[in-house]
């Protein structure tokens, strides 16, 4: 399975909570994980995060989850352990005020968001492994207890 191009978005001051795209579940998947990398090329960034979220028309049934994001790509996990009432839904996005500060003085912030979906499963440490193509091939991440994607070495 490989990350899907929900969309892309260049942030301006007046951006509260932003709908990236539509994504969809297939039946018995209970979890999203969404890659957002951020267009500015390396530096000391003035950008935090934002939080990320997944909504149905049950409302945000896998929950949100603060959202950084970086040059390389960063990869978020949604899921509260159970799979959504609703399989398909929106991505969203809603940026920290502190953030559109920055945009307001002319430091644009463009993040891409990709997803793939699946179900989140044991792997004797608590962790969920998955691969991820890159253009360079495939790259194994173990996304760990608390939601975090680390490069499985």
């Amino acid at each position: 399975m490989s990350f899907e191009l929900i969309g892309s978005k260049t942030f301006t001051p007046d951006d509260t909570q932003v709908v990236i795209g539509s994504f969809s579940l297939e039946e018995g998947q209970d979890s999203i994980w969404v890659r957002i990398t951020q267009s500015q090329p390396p530096g000391p960034w003035p950008w935090s995060y934002g939080i990320l979220g997944w909504r149905s028309s049950f409302g945000y049934e896998l929950g949100t989850t603060k959202a950084f994001a970086e040059p390389e790509g960063a990869v978020q996990r949604l899921s509260v352990g159970l799979p959504p009432i609703e399989k398909t839904g929106v991505i969203t996005f809603e940026p920290r005020s502190f953030n559109l500060s920055w945009i307001k003085k002319g430091n644009p912030w463009t993040l891409t968001f990709e997803a793939q979906s699946g179900v989140q499963a044991s792997a004797g440490s608590g962790s969920v492994a998955f691969g991820v193509t890159t253009d360079i091939g495939d790259v194994p991440f173990v996304l760990n207890s608390i939601g975090l994607a680390n490069l499985k070495l």
